[in-house]
């Protein structure tokens, strides 16, 4: 690879020689700045240009580069010259001018110079590429002095800090209930904070606020070299006052004795950085790691990572274009209000300040910028980084007054501009005052990056974002009312900060902000794309791609994310216009190109203004749409299903009643391959359940529930519902169900109303007390991310059994157990009208639709159709033909345990030797024979090699002779042959209890029933593409 990188290097050397005819510096040194940084990436480095570091003469110095780790810390300089230098002058030029010498690399495209310590020690020739190889690598390997105490530090203050975090925690507790100064301020305090942060906040709350501020209290003083910050700042003083009650002076020296060390490396690694920006990166990057190891959860729910300068850049460029376009303003205007909502360290205002002219700067500061923060630690970050910031701008030093501490979402009285912010406080307070100030305001300008936190996937995770009463109301109003999707995903936190925004900005405003990039293309945010069009009149959307939560061939074109890789949700830029008195709504779209790396995304906005960016401009489609519209007659097809239809508001629809698939949130409990080992874990679930109901009714019920279950067993909120309310769990092992868990993968099911966590309409489907036998087509739902899938079964299904499944069964039951047609009379009438042929029966329409859903031509001319709506079925020619095909597969898939399974060659081995001789696909391993003296540990491999017709099953074991066209039968990602080996390796359990006490499957004890199922696949794969194809050739 590296060789690879220095050829590539050479060549573009070679072309800037050839086409610029020139050597300078500056047309040459950028082709090896890209090669030093591929180098660099290595080590989670980045080489950062034009920035300054401290000098060994007391003056700032300013290399070419500066390699910096993820820290901020140097780990080495570079220096690029030219061919018309001599190298040698110049290395005695930089010494004379104060450069360090502790690691630093010369080059002028032909030479390469290294000194480290001091001294020189090693020089080589650019263009042999051993030389060079090996002088970077030593360049980039470096690490001073400085950098091993911070890393030695850090890893030190991972290990101290639980300890002392839970000394504190204790301490606090104890004094909150003996000491009656104490309880007498903290309980003003926290009556404030409630009044002013969030309704909800608690003692725990106040609890976490005072150990972050002890914990962090002399980093500010060591970067900022301002110790009287905590006199100063109106919460920090508060909190002071509740720590002197709780601690004496050398108390609480004593207790910080212990990461005395970290606050040292702090001290000596910010003392080398001298430029304004690098310190506010440094302190950003510790934010981020001390919430990482102080509060996991906590860094999950704030998604701490702060937004790349080139991301901040282009949108406050963006608003300065849009708001002199629009209104004829800039942001340094009076009268122009500048709010970041969810401000984090403040590098949105920071930038702001940056950008604003000093001639203005100081009107704007006192006045027209605002921001608030709702966590302590960013919110002290953020003070300290906006006065700063204005000091090192000004020359002199001014309180920052606008910075609120305040939960954004709660302060909802400025949205209704109604008169009513007076009574929301009922204490007086300097911070209340600001938030007054605040909502007395018209805010021109909302930017910022909101937290992406969404829903939880796991209530075991007790991680969940509280509900925030007005906000959601509005979203239920507005987004949700007017979306066909499932609604929940709509009350995330960016969805939160986007309606709280909209209702904020003035009537003439712009919002600008950096979120996830769903609400571009998925269903969930249809209702949110229909209400923000006809809220705003302008909008300006750059979407930066990066979802790392796709799979395959769209996963690699989603490419790198914009913010280093750090999250895995893709990321748009977007801009909302609002002005008084103008109708309609312009959409405006860019895209990035496909495959493009993290650093190539931050770069395109660096090289890029909006302004000059090429749009296209949307066109919404009837279904709020803005992009990959379909131009095809989908519309004109027959509907399969329709909401209206099942609600028994309308007819026109083929079937009456549609489902998910069942949801257990707890898999692992409730599916097992094995029928006795199921029934063991869901006793032990319902015995455990009984145990914590009987616990919770003795309990006094004052602790919240999801603090007070034990998660042993895998809880849901409506779970935790049950046992407040005191729901019977019973087991039954009539409950105990087979079913269809992925393609072609049965697994018991412990069905059951409280355990299984959504039933959906399985229930009239399957049964859930009585076992109702029925056929459904099984296909995989809306805004899925992979092509279209089906599959026909008689068991009740995983929802991920294809990806968001959905069925459309023949029969459903009512509650005394009749069978009745779900085929609707209305669905009957339409085919046998159009074919004219009154043989045609419901269960012939079944079948026709399942060959239909098969058909190639089908799925790829409705492709975009059928990722966002129901399936709608054309009429074909010869509707007999169709429905024979959808029959034989309908046989092959519900009846694939019994199929004659396909002439594979088993090749068994008695050694792994033997085993690797006869693997044409791998390469020749020599092992010798007293590796056998002892029976060794036989490998599960569960591998394919496709195009040689092999699986390896594992180390001694072999199946030849799977033909070509039985991995071209694929459902999702997988053929039905891989969906087989991957279900049936051994997985640890991410569930710790079924870790523990029920991790039993092996491999072993399926391997004959693993072959004999993957001959039998075979044939069902074979025989599906013989159909399929049959299909291709039908006209």
């Amino acid at each position: 690879m590296s060789r690879i990188l220095i050829n590539q290097y050479y060549t573009n050397l070679e072309r800037a020689k050839h086409f610029g005819k020139s050597t300078n510096e500056q047309s040459i040194r950028n082709h090896f700045w890209n090669l030093l940084n591929e180098y660099a990436h290595k080590q989670n480095y980045e080489v950062v240009t034009e920035v300054s570091c401290q000098g060994t003469k007391g003056s700032k110095v300013r290399p070419d580069g500066i390699v910096k780790n993820l820290f901020g810390l140097d780990i080495g300089l570079w220096e690029s010259k030219d061919e018309k230098d001599t190298i040698n002058d110049e290395i005695d030029t930089k010494q004379k001018k104060g450069y360090p010498f502790y690691n630093i690399l010369f080059e002028d495209s032909k030479e390469a110079v290294l000194f480290q310590r001091g001294e020189e020690v090693m020089r080589g020739f650019v263009l042999n590429p051993d030389e060079l190889h090996k002088i970077i690598t030593e360049f980039i390997s470096f690490k001073s002095d400085t950098v091993y105490k911070f890393e030695d530090a850090l890893e030190k203050f991972k290990a101290d800090i639980p300890a002392i975090v839970e000394t504190l925690r204790k301490r606090i507790d104890q004094t909150r209930v003996r000491n009656k100064n104490f309880i007498a301020v903290s309980a003003t305090f926290l009556e404030l904070c409630k009044i002013e942060i969030n309704p909800d906040i608690t003692e725990a709350d106040i609890r976490e606020m005072m150990i972050q501020h002890i914990l962090t209290s002399d980093i500010f003083n060591k970067i900022f070299d301002d110790p009287e910050f905590h006199r100063h700042n109106n919460i920090a003083r508060e909190l002071e006052k509740l720590i002197e009650i709780l601690f004496t002076y050398s108390e609480r020296k004593n207790l910080m004795g212990n990461i005395e060390h970290y606050y040292d490396a702090i001290n000596s690694t910010a003392a080398g950085i001298v430029d304004h920006h690098e310190k506010q990166k440094f302190l950003k990057v510790l934010y981020e790691n001390f919430y990482k190891v102080y509060n996991p959860k906590a860094a999950d729910r704030l998604g701490v990572i702060y937004t790349p300068n080139e991301i901040v850049n282009f949108m406050i460029e963006g608003i300065e274009y849009l708001l002199h376009k629009h209104f004829g303003k800039t942001l340094s205007d009076k009268n122009v209000d500048i709010l970041d909502p969810a401000t984090g360290t403040a590098t949105f205002v920071t930038s702001i300040i940056d950008h604003i002219p000093n001639q203005d700067l100081l009107y704007k500061y006192k006045n027209e910028i605002h921001a608030n923060e709702v966590a302590i630690l960013p919110y002290y970050i953020a003070n300290l980084n906006i006065e700063f910031t204005f000091k090192q701008k000004m020359g002199y030093y001014e309180e920052f007054k606008n910075l609120c501490f305040v939960d954004t979402l709660d302060n909802t009285n400025a949205l209704l501009y109604s008169g009513k912010q007076e009574t929301m406080f009922g204490l007086s307070s300097e911070n209340s005052e600001r938030i007054k100030q605040q909502n007395s305001k018209k805010i021109s300008v909302v930017i910022g990056n909101p937290p992406y936190n969404a829903n939880q996937q796991n209530e075991n995770e007790n991680n969940k974002n509280r509900e925030y009463p007005y906000i959601d109301k509005r979203i239920k109003d507005t987004y949700i009312k007017y979306s066909t999707a499932q609604k929940t995903k709509v009350y995330d936190m960016y969805a939160r900060f986007l309606r709280w925004a909209f209702d904020r900005v003035d009537k003439n405003g712009i919002v600008a902000f950096v979120s996830n990039n769903s609400f571009i293309n998925s269903r969930t945010y249809d209702g949110f794309r229909k209400i923000v069009a006809e809220e705003f009149n302008e909008i300006w959307i750059i979407d930066l791609k990066g979802n790392a939560r796709t799979s395959g061939e769209r996963r690699r074109a989603e490419g790198g994310n914009v913010f280093s890789d750090l999250i895995r949700v893709g990321v748009a830029v977007y801009f909302l216009v609002k002005k008084e008195n103008e109708s309609g709504c312009n959409i405006f779209y860019n895209e990035i190109k496909d495959y493009a790396k993290a650093e190539e995304k931050k770069e395109y906005l660096h090289a890029n203004k909006l302004k000059t960016l090429p749009f296209q401009k949307i066109t919404p489609d009837k279904n709020n749409n803005w992009i990959n519209l379909a131009d095809n007659d989908f519309e004109r097809l027959v509907a399969l299903a329709d909401n209206d239809v099942k609600r028994g508001n309308k007819s026109e629809a083929v079937f009456k009643l549609f489902s998910n698939g069942i949801v257990t949130a707890r898999d692992e409990w409730t599916f097992d391959l094995n029928k006795e080992s199921l029934h063991q874990k869901a006793k032990y679930f319902c015995d455990f359940y009984k145990k914590e109901k009987s616990r919770w009714l003795k309990s006094d019920k004052q602790k919240p529930i999801n603090d007070f279950v034990d998660r042993t067993i895998k809880w849901t909120e409506e779970l935790e519902s049950h046992l407040q309310k005191g729901s019977k769990l019973e087991f039954a092992e009539s409950k105990i169900r087979n079913s269809l868990y992925r393609p072609f993968i049965s697994q018991f099911t412990y069905f059951d109303r409280i355990i299984t966590h959504r039933v959906y309409q399985n229930e009239i489907i399957f049964g859930i007390e009585d076992e109702f036998k029925n056929k459904v087509i099984w296909f995989s739902g809306i805004a899925g991310s992979k092509a279209f899938q089906t599959l026909a079964s008689t068991k009740v299904a995983s929802f991920d059994l294809l990806e968001k499944t959905q069925c459309l069964p023949l029969y459903r039951y009512d509650s005394n157990g009749n069978r009745i047609d779900n085929i609707t009379d209305w669905g009957l009438e339409q085919f046998v009208n159009h074919y004219k042929d009154k043989k045609i029966k419901k269960e012939d329409i079944f079948h026709y639709v399942y060959a239909v859903l098969h058909n190639p031509a089908y799925r790829k001319k409705y492709e975009l159709n059928l990722k966002r709506e129901f399936p709608r079925i054309p009429f074909y020619k010869d509707f007999w033909q169709w429905a024979k095909w959808g029959k034989q597969l309908m046989e092959l898939h519900i009846n694939y345990e019994k199929a004659k399974p396909f002439n594979l060659k088993l090749i068994k081995s008695e050694t792994k030797q033997a085993h690797t001789k006869q693997k044409e696909m791998f390469s020749k391993v020599e092992e010798p024979e007293t590796l056998y003296a002892h029976k060794p540990i036989i490998k599960v491999k569960l591998k394919a090699d496709k195009l040689a017709g092999v699986i390896e099953i594992d180390e001694l074991t072999l199946l030849k002779g799977i033909p070509k066209q039985a991995w071209e039968y694929k459902l999702g990602n997988r053929s039905a042959i891989e969906w087989i080996l991957d279900q049936y390796k051994e997985k640890k359990p991410k569930d710790s209890t079924i870790a523990e006490n029920f991790n039993t499957y092996r491999f072993t004890d399926y391997k004959e029933d693993v072959i004999y199922l993957l001959k039998k696949i075979t044939t069902i794969s074979v025989e599906t593409m013989r159909i399929i194809n049959e299909m291709e050739k039908e006209k």
